[in-house]
């Protein structure tokens, strides 16, 4: 081929957009519409509401800690060190004092007079919990 006919081909290459060419041979799509958008929102609001939900369950039903038996409560606990600590078990109405540490747990004493707990003495609220009633409860007035 000629070097004037190369010359002449690539300029007119380059003078007719390749996108106008392109454009004009492909038919417009449309973008997303109000069916589409609706399906998604409420494909996005059953996930969202859907892990509220069982979220809610697990911090009801909480595997392993079916908690069917009131004998056993734990009444206090101390830490005294990083993996060391002092707890009061409530065991039918007596009280008993276990020193816990890693792999090993002994009783140390029973104690002859139960212990004032807070949940026997008044139930109160700390924290979180109590500050988001108060807000509930200003919220209703």
């Amino acid at each position: 081929m000629n070097v004037k006919v190369l010359l002449s081909l690539l300029a007119a290459s380059l003078v007719v957009p390749t996108g106008a060419v392109a454009a004009a041979e492909l038919p417009a799509t449309p973008g997303p519409g109000g069916a589409e958008l609706v399906n998604f929102a409420g494909s996005l609001l059953v996930v969202v509401v859907s892990i509220l939900v069982f979220g809610w369950l697990y911090g009801k039903l909480k595997p392993g800690m079916n908690g069917g038996s009131d004998c056993i409560r734990v009444v206090a606990t101390r830490a005294l060190g990083p993996r060391e600590r002092l707890v009061v078990v409530d065991l039918n109405g007596e009280q008993i004092l276990v020193g816990v540490s890693q792999g090993h747990m002994q009783t140390l004493h029973t104690l002859d007079k139960p212990l004032e707990t807070a949940s026997s003495a008044a139930p109160t609220e700390s924290g979180f919990a109590a500050r988001l009633k108060g807000m509930l409860t200003e919220a209703k007035q």
